[in-house]
Protein backbone atom coordinates (compact mmCIF):
# COMPACT_ATOMS: atom_id res chain seq x y z
CA UNK A 1 0.00 0.00 0.00
CA UNK A 2 2.87 2.45 0.70
CA UNK A 3 4.24 4.55 -2.57
CA UNK A 4 8.13 4.32 -3.74
CA UNK A 5 9.97 7.22 -2.28
CA UNK A 6 9.41 9.27 -5.69
CA UNK A 7 6.20 9.03 -5.01
CA UNK A 8 5.98 10.20 -1.67
CA UNK A 9 7.56 13.90 -2.80
CA UNK A 10 4.27 14.09 -5.65
CA UNK A 11 2.14 15.14 -2.63
CA UNK A 12 3.77 18.46 -2.59
CA UNK A 13 3.01 19.37 -5.35
CA UNK A 14 -0.97 18.92 -4.67
CA UNK A 15 -2.54 22.25 -3.90
CA UNK A 16 -4.96 20.37 -1.45
CA UNK A 17 -2.21 18.52 0.16
CA UNK A 18 -0.41 22.13 0.55
CA UNK A 19 -3.37 23.71 1.78
CA UNK A 20 -3.45 21.01 4.46
CA UNK A 21 0.23 21.62 5.69
CA UNK A 22 -0.45 25.11 5.69
CA UNK A 23 -2.98 24.51 7.93
CA UNK A 24 -1.27 22.04 10.44
CA UNK A 25 1.45 24.70 10.51
CA UNK A 26 -1.02 27.51 11.08
CA UNK A 27 -2.84 25.47 13.92
CA UNK A 28 0.45 24.97 15.70
CA UNK A 29 1.48 28.54 15.70
CA UNK A 30 -1.38 29.20 17.40
CA UNK A 31 -0.91 26.26 19.77
CA UNK A 32 2.16 27.77 20.96
CA UNK A 33 1.19 31.03 20.85
CA UNK A 34 -1.87 30.74 23.05
CA UNK A 35 0.15 28.43 25.74
CA UNK A 36 3.23 30.99 25.75
CA UNK A 37 0.42 33.44 26.58
CA UNK A 38 -1.64 31.42 29.44
CA UNK A 39 2.13 30.19 30.81
CA UNK A 40 2.15 34.21 31.27
CA UNK A 41 0.14 34.03 34.22
CA UNK A 42 2.32 31.05 36.13
CA UNK A 43 4.00 32.06 38.84
CA UNK A 44 6.65 29.41 40.37
CA UNK A 45 7.47 30.75 43.69
CA UNK A 46 4.60 31.23 46.33
CA UNK A 47 3.24 35.16 47.06
CA UNK A 48 1.34 36.68 49.27
CA UNK A 49 -0.51 40.04 48.35
CA UNK A 50 -1.44 42.66 51.04
CA UNK A 51 -4.61 44.63 51.11
CA UNK A 52 -2.24 47.50 49.26
CA UNK A 53 -1.20 45.44 46.75
CA UNK A 54 2.24 44.91 47.74
CA UNK A 55 3.50 40.94 46.96
CA UNK A 56 5.74 39.05 48.76
CA UNK A 57 7.21 36.19 46.42
CA UNK A 58 8.99 33.25 48.47
CA UNK A 59 8.21 30.11 49.80
CA UNK A 60 5.01 29.67 51.90
CA UNK A 61 6.15 27.87 55.33
CA UNK A 62 2.87 28.67 57.55
CA UNK A 63 -0.28 28.90 55.71
CA UNK A 64 -2.79 29.79 57.94
CA UNK A 65 -5.92 29.30 59.16
CA UNK A 66 -4.45 32.96 60.88
CA UNK A 67 -0.80 33.29 60.40
CA UNK A 68 0.84 33.12 57.15
CA UNK A 69 4.62 33.12 57.63
CA UNK A 70 6.55 33.26 54.32
CA UNK A 71 10.43 32.96 53.53
CA UNK A 72 10.59 36.10 50.95
CA UNK A 73 13.71 35.48 48.30
CA UNK A 74 15.87 37.72 50.15
CA UNK A 75 16.09 34.86 52.75
CA UNK A 76 14.08 36.95 55.02
CA UNK A 77 11.12 35.80 57.44
CA UNK A 78 7.79 37.67 57.34
CA UNK A 79 4.55 37.15 58.60
CA UNK A 80 1.03 38.17 58.45
CA UNK A 81 -2.25 38.33 59.70
CA UNK A 82 -5.11 36.90 57.78
CA UNK A 83 -6.52 40.77 58.19
CA UNK A 84 -3.86 41.96 56.58
CA UNK A 85 -4.02 39.64 53.20
CA UNK A 86 -6.18 40.77 50.43
CA UNK A 87 -9.90 39.47 50.06
CA UNK A 88 -12.11 39.77 46.84
CA UNK A 89 -15.55 39.50 46.70
CA UNK A 90 -15.32 37.04 43.60
CA UNK A 91 -13.68 34.35 46.11
CA UNK A 92 -16.11 31.36 45.60
CA UNK A 93 -14.51 28.84 47.48
CA UNK A 94 -14.15 31.15 50.81
CA UNK A 95 -10.46 31.25 50.20
CA UNK A 96 -8.43 34.20 50.38
CA UNK A 97 -7.00 36.07 47.51
CA UNK A 98 -4.29 37.34 48.84
CA UNK A 99 -2.43 34.04 49.25
CA UNK A 100 -0.90 32.41 45.97
CA UNK A 101 0.50 29.29 45.59
CA UNK A 102 3.25 29.16 42.91
CA UNK A 103 3.95 26.20 40.75
CA UNK A 104 6.03 24.41 42.91
CA UNK A 105 4.47 24.05 46.18
CA UNK A 106 1.08 23.04 43.92
CA UNK A 107 2.83 19.89 42.70
CA UNK A 108 4.32 19.34 45.85
CA UNK A 109 1.47 19.07 47.83
CA UNK A 110 -0.14 17.07 45.57
CA UNK A 111 -2.72 14.71 47.75
CA UNK A 112 -1.99 10.78 46.29
CA UNK A 113 -5.05 10.07 48.40
CA UNK A 114 -7.68 12.26 45.51
CA UNK A 115 -4.83 11.15 42.44
CA UNK A 116 -4.78 7.61 42.39
CA UNK A 117 -8.26 7.10 42.80
CA UNK A 118 -9.36 9.96 40.41
CA UNK A 119 -6.74 8.64 37.58
CA UNK A 120 -8.41 4.90 37.87
CA UNK A 121 -11.71 6.91 37.13
CA UNK A 122 -10.87 8.55 34.46
CA UNK A 123 -10.56 5.07 32.79
CA UNK A 124 -14.29 4.44 32.73
CA UNK A 125 -14.45 7.29 30.37
CA UNK A 126 -13.06 5.48 27.41
CA UNK A 127 -15.22 2.35 28.35
CA UNK A 128 -18.80 4.01 28.16
CA UNK A 129 -17.94 5.68 25.02
CA UNK A 130 -17.22 1.99 23.47
CA UNK A 131 -20.33 0.81 25.30
CA UNK A 132 -22.53 3.97 23.90
CA UNK A 133 -20.78 3.52 19.91
CA UNK A 134 -21.57 -0.19 20.20
CA UNK A 135 -25.10 0.17 21.25
CA UNK A 136 -25.39 3.09 18.33
CA UNK A 137 -24.07 0.02 16.11
CA UNK A 138 -25.68 -2.90 16.96
CA UNK A 139 -29.24 -0.60 15.48
CA UNK A 140 -27.60 -0.44 11.90
CA UNK A 141 -27.39 -4.42 12.19
CA UNK A 142 -23.60 -3.85 12.57
CA UNK A 143 -22.25 -6.30 15.42
CA UNK A 144 -18.97 -6.10 16.80
CA UNK A 145 -17.66 -7.27 19.94
CA UNK A 146 -17.28 -4.58 22.96
CA UNK A 147 -13.45 -5.48 23.39
CA UNK A 148 -12.97 -4.58 19.20
CA UNK A 149 -14.84 -1.21 19.92
CA UNK A 150 -13.02 -0.77 23.14
CA UNK A 151 -9.72 -1.06 21.00
CA UNK A 152 -11.01 1.55 18.54
CA UNK A 153 -11.90 4.00 21.19
CA UNK A 154 -8.16 4.08 22.66
CA UNK A 155 -6.88 4.03 18.89
CA UNK A 156 -9.41 7.15 18.30
CA UNK A 157 -8.25 9.22 21.25
CA UNK A 158 -4.52 8.27 20.70
CA UNK A 159 -4.83 9.75 17.20
CA UNK A 160 -6.64 12.69 18.57
CA UNK A 161 -3.79 12.90 21.35
CA UNK A 162 -0.72 12.46 19.82
CA UNK A 163 -1.02 12.43 16.14
CA UNK A 164 -0.32 15.96 14.54
CA UNK A 165 -2.31 17.03 11.69
CA UNK A 166 -5.79 16.98 10.50
CA UNK A 167 -6.53 13.26 10.71
CA UNK A 168 -8.15 12.73 14.06
CA UNK A 169 -9.21 10.32 16.12
CA UNK A 170 -12.80 9.99 14.56
CA UNK A 171 -11.16 9.56 10.89
CA UNK A 172 -9.31 6.98 11.70
CA UNK A 173 -11.92 5.09 13.74
CA UNK A 174 -14.47 5.89 10.76
CA UNK A 175 -11.50 4.15 8.19
CA UNK A 176 -10.82 1.08 10.49
CA UNK A 177 -14.91 0.50 10.84
CA UNK A 178 -15.56 1.09 7.48
CA UNK A 179 -13.15 -2.01 6.97
CA UNK A 180 -14.68 -4.30 9.18
CA UNK A 181 -18.31 -4.13 7.99
CA UNK A 182 -20.35 -4.19 4.73
CA UNK A 183 -22.32 -1.36 5.82
CA UNK A 184 -19.92 0.94 5.19
CA UNK A 185 -21.83 4.11 5.38
CA UNK A 186 -24.00 3.24 7.97
CA UNK A 187 -20.94 2.51 10.20
CA UNK A 188 -19.45 5.90 9.76
CA UNK A 189 -22.48 8.04 10.18
CA UNK A 190 -22.97 5.87 13.39
CA UNK A 191 -19.77 7.58 14.27
CA UNK A 192 -20.53 11.07 13.31
CA UNK A 193 -24.06 10.31 15.14
CA UNK A 194 -22.01 8.99 18.41
CA UNK A 195 -20.22 12.30 18.58
CA UNK A 196 -23.56 14.24 18.04
CA UNK A 197 -25.36 12.27 20.90
CA UNK A 198 -22.36 13.19 23.33
CA UNK A 199 -22.06 16.76 22.67
CA UNK A 200 -25.80 17.17 23.19
CA UNK A 201 -25.85 15.26 26.63
CA UNK A 202 -22.82 17.65 27.72
CA UNK A 203 -25.02 20.42 26.23
CA UNK A 204 -28.25 19.91 28.47
CA UNK A 205 -26.12 18.65 31.30
CA UNK A 206 -24.39 22.31 31.35
CA UNK A 207 -27.78 23.70 30.59
CA UNK A 208 -29.16 22.10 33.73
CA UNK A 209 -26.97 22.90 35.58
CA UNK A 210 -27.15 26.45 34.87
CA UNK A 211 -30.59 26.95 35.40
CA UNK A 212 -30.21 25.48 38.65
CA UNK A 213 -27.97 28.46 39.80
CA UNK A 214 -29.19 30.83 37.28
CA UNK A 215 -29.27 33.67 39.94
CA UNK A 216 -25.07 33.38 40.28
CA UNK A 217 -23.95 36.24 38.79
CA UNK A 218 -20.78 33.68 38.26
CA UNK A 219 -22.35 31.79 35.63
CA UNK A 220 -23.83 34.41 33.23
CA UNK A 221 -21.25 33.98 30.44
CA UNK A 222 -20.84 30.56 30.78
CA UNK A 223 -24.76 30.60 30.17
CA UNK A 224 -24.87 32.17 27.29
CA UNK A 225 -22.48 29.66 25.61
CA UNK A 226 -24.65 26.71 26.78
CA UNK A 227 -27.52 28.24 25.80
CA UNK A 228 -25.92 28.71 21.84
CA UNK A 229 -25.03 25.47 21.70
CA UNK A 230 -27.57 23.39 22.93
CA UNK A 231 -29.70 25.57 20.33
CA UNK A 232 -27.31 24.10 18.17
CA UNK A 233 -27.76 20.77 19.66
CA UNK A 234 -31.66 21.06 19.57
CA UNK A 235 -31.62 21.49 15.69
CA UNK A 236 -29.01 19.32 14.99
CA UNK A 237 -31.39 16.36 16.42
CA UNK A 238 -34.45 17.69 14.94
CA UNK A 239 -32.59 17.15 11.48
CA UNK A 240 -30.88 14.09 12.42
CA UNK A 241 -34.20 12.38 13.51
CA UNK A 242 -36.84 13.82 11.42
CA UNK A 243 -36.93 13.72 7.46
CA UNK A 244 -39.09 16.59 6.41
CA UNK A 245 -36.70 18.82 8.56
CA UNK A 246 -33.92 17.68 6.34
CA UNK A 247 -36.15 17.75 3.47
CA UNK A 248 -36.71 20.89 4.06
CA UNK A 249 -33.29 21.96 5.59
CA UNK A 250 -33.14 25.65 4.17
CA UNK A 251 -36.28 27.04 6.70
CA UNK A 252 -34.82 24.30 9.39
CA UNK A 253 -31.53 26.16 9.85
CA UNK A 254 -32.69 29.70 9.13
CA UNK A 255 -35.33 29.46 11.85
CA UNK A 256 -32.73 28.35 14.26
CA UNK A 257 -30.67 31.32 13.18
CA UNK A 258 -33.45 33.43 14.10
CA UNK A 259 -34.21 31.82 17.55
CA UNK A 260 -30.52 32.04 18.29
CA UNK A 261 -29.86 35.57 17.66
CA UNK A 262 -33.17 36.45 19.15
CA UNK A 263 -32.15 34.65 22.08
CA UNK A 264 -28.46 36.52 22.16
CA UNK A 265 -29.70 39.57 21.39
CA UNK A 266 -32.47 39.38 24.60
CA UNK A 267 -29.65 37.84 27.01
CA UNK A 268 -27.25 41.01 26.07
CA UNK A 269 -30.75 43.41 26.61
CA UNK A 270 -30.80 42.16 29.98
CA UNK A 271 -27.28 42.43 31.60
CA UNK A 272 -26.03 45.74 29.39
CA UNK A 273 -29.29 47.59 28.32
CA UNK A 274 -30.88 49.04 25.32
CA UNK A 275 -28.07 51.86 24.88
CA UNK A 276 -24.80 49.57 25.00
CA UNK A 277 -26.64 47.23 22.11
CA UNK A 278 -29.20 49.20 20.32
CA UNK A 279 -26.90 48.29 17.10
CA UNK A 280 -27.26 44.75 17.34
CA UNK A 281 -30.92 44.98 17.98
CA UNK A 282 -30.96 46.98 14.39
CA UNK A 283 -28.58 44.55 13.05
CA UNK A 284 -31.07 41.64 14.36
CA UNK A 285 -33.88 43.29 12.65
CA UNK A 286 -32.35 43.60 9.12
CA UNK A 287 -31.11 40.05 9.44
CA UNK A 288 -35.16 38.90 10.25
CA UNK A 289 -35.88 41.09 7.74
CA UNK A 290 -33.56 39.19 4.71
CA UNK A 291 -34.51 36.32 5.92
CA UNK A 292 -38.49 36.94 5.30
CA UNK A 293 -37.95 38.27 2.18
CA UNK A 294 -35.80 34.84 0.85
CA UNK A 295 -38.63 33.11 2.51
CA UNK A 296 -41.02 35.06 0.85
CA UNK A 297 -39.54 34.49 -2.49
CA UNK A 298 -41.41 31.37 -3.43
CA UNK A 299 -40.02 31.70 -7.14
CA UNK A 300 -36.28 32.00 -5.54
CA UNK A 301 -36.60 29.68 -3.35
CA UNK A 302 -37.95 26.89 -6.17
CA UNK A 303 -35.54 28.17 -8.52
CA UNK A 304 -32.53 27.46 -5.92
CA UNK A 305 -33.53 24.91 -3.30
CA UNK A 306 -35.92 23.12 -5.06
CA UNK A 307 -33.57 22.28 -8.11
CA UNK A 308 -30.26 21.52 -5.83
CA UNK A 309 -32.39 19.34 -3.51
CA UNK A 310 -33.53 17.22 -6.60
CA UNK A 311 -30.15 17.34 -7.84
CA UNK A 312 -28.59 15.96 -4.11
CA UNK A 313 -30.83 13.65 -3.95
CA UNK A 314 -30.17 11.57 -6.38
CA UNK A 315 -26.79 11.06 -5.33
CA UNK A 316 -26.22 7.04 -3.97
CA UNK A 317 -24.06 8.33 -0.53
CA UNK A 318 -27.02 10.52 0.32
CA UNK A 319 -29.82 8.46 0.02
CA UNK A 320 -27.85 5.87 1.77
CA UNK A 321 -27.05 8.72 4.95
CA UNK A 322 -30.82 9.60 5.09
CA UNK A 323 -31.84 6.10 5.05
CA UNK A 324 -28.86 5.47 7.88
CA UNK A 325 -30.64 8.59 10.12
CA UNK A 326 -34.82 7.32 9.63
CA UNK A 327 -33.37 4.24 11.23
CA UNK A 328 -32.72 5.47 14.05
CA UNK A 329 -35.41 7.40 14.03
CA UNK A 330 -37.44 4.00 14.91
CA UNK A 331 -35.31 2.71 17.93
CA UNK A 332 -36.29 5.67 20.33
CA UNK A 333 -35.21 3.23 22.88
CA UNK A 334 -31.48 2.80 22.08
CA UNK A 335 -31.38 6.44 20.86
CA UNK A 336 -32.23 7.29 25.12
CA UNK A 337 -29.87 5.00 26.37
CA UNK A 338 -27.14 6.17 24.27
CA UNK A 339 -28.14 9.54 25.42
CA UNK A 340 -27.89 7.60 29.06
CA UNK A 341 -24.32 6.72 28.98
CA UNK A 342 -23.55 10.22 27.57
CA UNK A 343 -24.35 11.64 30.51
CA UNK A 344 -22.84 9.02 32.69
CA UNK A 345 -19.09 9.33 30.39
CA UNK A 346 -19.73 13.49 30.70
CA UNK A 347 -20.92 13.32 34.99
CA UNK A 348 -17.50 11.05 35.37
CA UNK A 349 -15.25 13.58 33.58
CA UNK A 350 -16.77 16.46 35.82
CA UNK A 351 -16.01 14.08 39.11
CA UNK A 352 -12.57 13.57 37.96
CA UNK A 353 -11.52 16.50 37.15
CA UNK A 354 -12.87 17.41 40.95
CA UNK A 355 -10.87 14.86 42.34
CA UNK A 356 -8.07 16.42 40.49
CA UNK A 357 -8.26 19.99 41.76
CA UNK A 358 -8.87 18.10 45.34
CA UNK A 359 -5.72 16.28 44.67
CA UNK A 360 -4.06 19.82 44.25
CA UNK A 361 -5.17 21.17 47.20
CA UNK A 362 -7.73 23.32 44.87
CA UNK A 363 -11.09 24.25 47.04
CA UNK A 364 -13.94 24.94 44.77
CA UNK A 365 -17.44 23.62 45.16
CA UNK A 366 -18.65 20.92 43.07
CA UNK A 367 -21.44 22.61 41.20
CA UNK A 368 -18.99 25.08 39.70
CA UNK A 369 -18.00 22.15 38.07
CA UNK A 370 -20.92 20.85 36.87
CA UNK A 371 -21.30 23.75 35.12
CA UNK A 372 -17.43 25.13 34.15
CA UNK A 373 -16.45 21.66 32.74
CA UNK A 374 -19.22 21.19 30.24
CA UNK A 375 -18.66 24.67 28.71
CA UNK A 376 -14.57 24.25 29.29
CA UNK A 377 -14.97 21.08 26.58
CA UNK A 378 -17.30 22.45 24.28
CA UNK A 379 -14.92 25.95 23.94
CA UNK A 380 -11.84 23.45 23.74
CA UNK A 381 -13.43 21.00 20.91
CA UNK A 382 -13.59 24.11 18.87
CA UNK A 383 -10.35 23.42 16.10
CA UNK A 384 -8.57 26.06 16.74
CA UNK A 385 -5.34 24.60 17.99
CA UNK A 386 -3.62 21.18 18.27
CA UNK A 387 -5.44 19.45 20.37
CA UNK A 388 -7.03 22.31 21.96
CA UNK A 389 -3.61 23.55 23.35
CA UNK A 390 -3.60 26.62 25.09
CA UNK A 391 -7.67 26.98 24.05
CA UNK A 392 -8.50 24.62 27.60
CA UNK A 393 -6.11 26.36 29.54
CA UNK A 394 -7.24 29.79 28.71
CA UNK A 395 -10.60 28.98 29.25
CA UNK A 396 -9.92 26.85 32.36
CA UNK A 397 -8.29 30.01 34.14
CA UNK A 398 -11.44 32.14 32.87
CA UNK A 399 -14.15 30.46 34.09
CA UNK A 400 -12.25 29.06 37.64
CA UNK A 401 -10.51 32.34 38.33
CA UNK A 402 -14.27 34.03 38.37
CA UNK A 403 -14.41 31.73 41.60
CA UNK A 404 -11.30 33.26 43.37
CA UNK A 405 -9.17 30.50 41.82
CA UNK A 406 -5.14 31.81 41.07
CA UNK A 407 -3.88 31.54 37.50
CA UNK A 408 -1.50 29.62 38.36
CA UNK A 409 -3.76 26.81 39.93
CA UNK A 410 -6.36 26.80 37.39
CA UNK A 411 -3.92 26.67 34.61
CA UNK A 412 -1.97 23.48 36.67
CA UNK A 413 -5.27 21.67 36.97
CA UNK A 414 -6.32 22.25 32.98
CA UNK A 415 -2.03 20.65 32.91
CA UNK A 416 -3.10 17.90 35.07
CA UNK A 417 -6.19 16.93 33.38
CA UNK A 418 -4.76 16.66 30.02
CA UNK A 419 -1.34 14.58 31.30
CA UNK A 420 -3.79 12.36 32.93
CA UNK A 421 -6.47 11.58 30.70
CA UNK A 422 -5.38 12.68 27.58
CA UNK A 423 -2.12 11.76 27.37
CA UNK A 424 -2.13 8.60 29.74
CA UNK A 425 -5.08 7.20 29.29
CA UNK A 426 -4.56 7.35 25.27
CA UNK A 427 -1.43 5.34 25.50
CA UNK A 428 -3.28 2.40 25.16
CA UNK A 429 -4.21 3.50 22.06
CA UNK A 430 -0.78 3.33 20.84
CA UNK A 431 -0.29 -0.35 22.20
CA UNK A 432 -3.54 -1.49 20.16
CA UNK A 433 -2.21 0.33 16.96
CA UNK A 434 1.17 -1.11 17.68
CA UNK A 435 -0.60 -4.65 17.86
CA UNK A 436 -2.36 -4.23 14.67
CA UNK A 437 -1.35 -6.40 12.07
CA UNK A 438 -3.36 -4.08 8.95
CA UNK A 439 -2.12 -0.74 11.03
CA UNK A 440 -1.86 2.08 8.51
CA UNK A 441 -0.39 5.24 7.91
CA UNK A 442 -1.71 8.94 8.88
CA UNK A 443 -1.48 9.46 4.86
CA UNK A 444 -2.97 6.45 4.03
CA UNK A 445 -6.16 6.81 5.84
CA UNK A 446 -6.39 10.42 4.55
CA UNK A 447 -5.99 9.06 1.04
CA UNK A 448 -8.99 6.41 1.34
CA UNK A 449 -11.05 8.69 3.10
CA UNK A 450 -10.31 11.66 0.94
CA UNK A 451 -11.08 9.73 -2.06
CA UNK A 452 -14.36 7.40 -0.45
CA UNK A 453 -13.16 4.12 -0.84
CA UNK A 454 -13.55 3.46 3.11
CA UNK A 455 -17.21 4.55 2.48
CA UNK A 456 -18.26 3.20 -0.78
Amino acid sequence: MRGSPAEGLAPWGNPHVNRKHLLNILRIVISVGLVIFVCRNLRLSDTLVKEDGTELVGRLVVTGPDRFVIDTLDHGRLTLAESELRHTESEGAGRLSGVVRGLVTVFRNIRPAWYIPTFLLLGLIPTLAALRLRLLLGVQGIALGLRRVTELTFLGNFFNNFMLGLTGGDLVKAYYLARETHKRTEAVITLFLDRIVGLIALAVLAAAMAAVNIRDPKFRTASLYIGMFLLVACVMVLILYSRHLRRNLHYTVLGAALAGGAAVVLWRLCTRGWPAVSWEVYLFLAGVAAVALFALAGGMRRLRWDRLRERVSKIKIVREVDQTFHTFSKHPRESVIALGLSFLCHFTTITSVFGLARSLGIEVQFHYFLVFIPVIVMIAAIPVSLAGWGVQEAVFQMFFGSVGVAATEAITLSFVYRLSFAVLWSLPGGIVLMLRKDRVSVQEVEKAMTEGNAVS
